[in-house]
């Protein structure tokens, strides 16, 4: 792989950072609190855990096949040509198109907030389409411009919530963070489902490998610094929110729940503060996930998972997979409450990442990786999607319907194109001559 790619190991850490920070500690705080209370940063490190094993299998895969197609190349290397792997790519394409939706519904919720119409849902909705639009015109014009947004916005970012952190800790009330009693297991493991979600970010710097100088390097350390530091602060910013607000207090507060907590410390001008900030982690988030998904439906197109339009390209460095794709995650942003959403991108990545796992097992001598780290990501990921099917099949029913219905549709949607068009999908990178099918 060639070294003169555009993306330097800072710009690919600042791309997983904001795609991360944002999804998860901003608009899901709320929703992890309804569930297991103070026990928030407990769900949040159990998840995280996961996504370190999950990061390793992805940045040995990503190392060893550097495309842009990321997932969909590893699930064709490790299961070859077929409705399976096709099948999988395009259900994970979903799952990015719903991730952004569900920052950019976060970015519409404070942005509405803000302007004084927190209650009016037509304002959140049109302002998180909104962004998403004009994000949209930023992926077409250059990769240079990208980068210099994204690295400013999560030095910000960062800068903010460190701020937030450290002030939060002399305010917090340690009552606060009694864990409920009882906790069931079951609870916890429902919420891993939902701040999952908040780590998947860490995968669009695969899916800008071809962008990033010296891959082979740089993609493994990216990934990695990512999701330790991500982790370290989704625990800190969990215990602050929760030290300073009741669990009562936060799963009322929903998407801003981050905001109020600065209350207590700086009142109505750090909720601002913190909302601005909020605005801005957003905008990280849907940025870099269009540019990941944007890149991954031009590959999908061209390896032919997707039909061959959302390669074409439009002007600069545009194509109409990136155009398809924004005005898919409008559509959602137009049609679905937040809640269900991310409900439903929690669980679809935990089955991508899952199928990825398995599938690394399967390609281990060209990856070069430590077999028991790749064994233990398998199982504790696969572990963790059956124990979180059998809880929500008795409290979230309706949660699993949807993942279901949306895994049906990638597939009969993979046949259709394989048997209209005679298209399937093929690897980027050669095959290992073991593996052709």
């Amino acid at each position: 792989m060639s070294k003169t790619g555009h993306l330097s190991l800072s710009a690919a850490i600042s791309m997983g950072i904001g795609a991360m920070i944002g999804a998860g500690i901003f608009a899901l705080l709320g929703q992890t609190g309804a569930i297991v209370g103070s026990a928030t940063w407990l769900s949040f490190l159990i998840a995280g855990g996961i996504t370190i094993l999950c990061g390793y299998s992805f940045a040995r895969l990503g190392a060893r096949y550097p495309s842009n197609g990321g997932v969909l190349e590893y699930l064709v290397q490790a299961y070859g040509v077929n409705l399976y792997s096709g099948g999988m790519g395009i259900f994970y394409y979903v799952s990015m198109i719903v991730l952004s939706a569900v920052v950019a519904k976060s970015f519409g919720a404070y942005a509405a907030v803000l302007m004084g119409h927190g209650g009016s849902g037509w304002v959140q909705n049109l302002t998180a389409a909104g962004i998403v639009a004009a994000l949209v015109v930023l992926n077409f014009i250059s990769i240079s411009a990208f980068a210099r947004v994204e690295k400013i916005f999560v030095a910000i970012k960062l800068t903010v919530l460190f701020g937030f952190a450290i002030l939060g800790f002399y305010t917090i009330r340690p009552e606060n963070l009694v864990f409920p009693d009882p906790l069931p297991p079951g609870s916890i493991l429902s919420s891993v489902a939902v701040t999952f979600f908040a780590y998947t970010g860490f995968n669009v710097i695969n899916g800008a490998v071809e962008h990033i100088q010296n891959p082979e390097k740089t993609l493994p350390r990216a990934i990695m610094t990512t999701i330790l530091l991500v982790t370290c602060v989704y625990i800190v910013l969990a215990i602050v929110v929760f030290g300073n607000l009741t669990a009562g207090q936060v799963v009322a507060a929903k998407e801003t729940a981050l905001a109020e907590a600065a209350r207590p410390m700086l009142g109505n001008t750090g909720f601002v503060i913190v909302s601005v900030a909020a605005l801005v982690s957003s905008i990280t988030a849907i940025n870099a996930n269009l540019f990941s998904t944007g890149n991954n439906a031009y590959v999908m197109a061209a390896y032919g998972t997707l039909p061959k339009t959302f390669e074409k390209h439009l002007w600069g460095r545009g194509t109409e997979g990136l155009a398809i794709t924004g005005v898919c995650i409008i559509a959602l942003i137009m049609l679905f409450d937040l809640s269900v959403i991310a409900s439903l991108g929690g669980m679809a990545m935990l089955l991508c990442y899952s199928a990825v796992n398995i599938g690394h097992l399967r390609v281990l001598k060209e990856t070069k990786a430590k077999p028991w780290i790749a064994w233990l990501a398998a199982i504790v990921s696969c572990g963790t999607v059956v124990l979180v099917i059998i809880v929500d099949a008795a409290s979230a029913p309706m949660q699993l319907l949807v993942t279901a219905l949306f895994l049906v549709f990638s597939f009969v949607a993979e046949w259709i194109i394989r048997k209209t068009t005679g298209r399937k999908v093929k690897p980027n990178i050669a095959y290992p001559k073991k593996e052709v099918k």
